[in-house]
């Protein structure tokens, strides 16, 4: 089950499934898209997670619970389109249901290729986040040095519109600044290496480079969790 990129068809099949937006359509295409479009993510996995369970032997490695359903999940969004046409991946740890945790990922859109390090979704994360930016503390500072390290990479999330921290030293802003948190690596010009699946060797030096970051995330996480159980107490 060796990995050898995505196919050009499955990635089309996606599309067509889409704009059909119709459970016939899928219902005759399943298996094709099994083989075209769900297999690849599943044989890049396997490809993968030797490498990633070095960065956290917690990580999820069923690919069933790993990748993306075709299948839009359509209870909480105006938008009721039956089907999906990009797919994407997680490595991250078990969770409970609708639950944030930091996490890898590598997506697969018709118009791009992407993949980057998230995290600090959840209540009081971000919070949590920024005490460690403003005492300096060692998780954070070995995550900006990484980040900073990978130019590759853009720091991203939605914005507030003021400083919270506006006399905080200048390149923290950009961390403080956000409410969630994440780095990604975005490509829409070129799709060669995704389809010969020459990527991946890029993408996993990425990922281990970006491992401090993931560290940050997770003690935001953690601290953020225990914060709150304190106040149940």
């Amino acid at each position: 089950m060796a990995f050898h990129g995505f196919s050009a068809e499955g990635v089309d099949l996606l599309q067509l499934n889409r704009l059909q937006n119709s459970k016939e359509f899928y219902d005759a295409h399943k298996d094709e898209i099994k083989r075209l479009s769900i297999r690849p993510f599943h044989e890049l996995i396997a490809e993968m997670t030797p490498e990633m369970v070095k960065i956290d032997p917690q990580f999820v490695t069923v690919p069933s619970r790993m990748v993306s359903r075709v299948r839009r999940d359509t209870r909480y969004t105006k938008d009721k389109t039956l089907y999906r046409a990009n797919m994407w991946l997680f490595f991250r740890r078990a969770r409970r249901e609708r639950e944030s945790v930091p996490a890898y990922y590598f997506e697969l859109h018709p118009e791009y290729w992407a993949f980057g390090c998230w995290g600090a979704w959840g209540r009081g994360e971000m919070e949590a986040l920024r005490e460690m930016i403003l005492a300096e503390d060692r998780l954070f500072l070995d995550a900006f040095r990484a980040v900073n390290s990978c130019p590759q990479v853009h720091l991203a999330g939605e914005m507030y519109k003021r400083p919270k921290f506006p006399d905080a030293k200048p390149e923290y802003q950009d961390w403080l600044n956000r409410k969630e948190i994440g780095v990604d690596y975005t490509n829409g010009e070129d799709f060669a290496p995704v389809l010969d699946g020459t990527f991946v060797p890029f993408m996993m030096k990425t990922m281990r480079q970006l491992a401090p970051l993931y560290r940050l995330l997770l003690a935001a996480k953690e601290r953020a969790d225990a914060a709150g159980r304190e106040a149940l107490q």
